[in-house]
């Protein structure tokens, strides 16, 4: 009877084993499933962005402007003329460009050969706090709704508040 009873227990076992495989074989092609899923969406640059707030097309050329910055002297976009710049449309209440920061911070002092000019949201106060508080020492600029939406920024949807 114990012997009945040791293979009745085996049997469970084993399959319960065979079980157990053919889920984690799902979750396995599942998980292949969705990284895929991610990675076409990170080649198209749409994740979390509706289509119509993606920027400007590769190669469009930049529209013009002039900004104050934060002492108040305006800044024309002309000023980098000839010299690749990273315009970074960024927000001083925005929780998912406090993280930003830090790597724009790196990214300026790494790649000189850069302008990186920051479009802040934010009251005088609020950019000038950011700006200590980071330590930027490239150009930050005063936000203009009219100058986002020519260069197509995200600035509703929860992105930029």
């Amino acid at each position: 009877m114990t012997e009945t009873r040791a293979s009745t227990l085996l049997l469970m076992l084993m399959v319960i084993i065979i079980l157990l495989m053919i889920a984690i074989a799902g979750l396995f092609l599942r998980m292949n499933q969705l990284q895929a899923q991610v990675l076409a969406a990170l080649s198209r640059g749409t994740v979390g962005l509706p289509a119509q707030e993606l920027g400007l097309p590769v190669g469009t050329t930049a529209p013009a402007f002039t900004l104050p910055d934060l002492t108040g002297k305006p800044v024309a976009s002309t000023d980098f003329a000839g010299k690749p710049v990273l315009l970074a449309f960024f927000s001083t209440t925005c929780p998912a460009c406090q993280r930003t920061a830090p790597h724009l911070k790196a990214f300026s002092v790494a790649r000189r050969d850069i302008q990186v000019v920051m479009i802040s949201r934010g009251t005088p106060e609020e950019n000038q706090q950011m700006v200590a508080a980071q330590g930027f020492t490239f150009p930050v600029l005063a936000w203009d709704d009219a100058v986002a939406q020519r260069y197509q920024a995200p600035h509703t949807g929860g992105l930029i508040p």
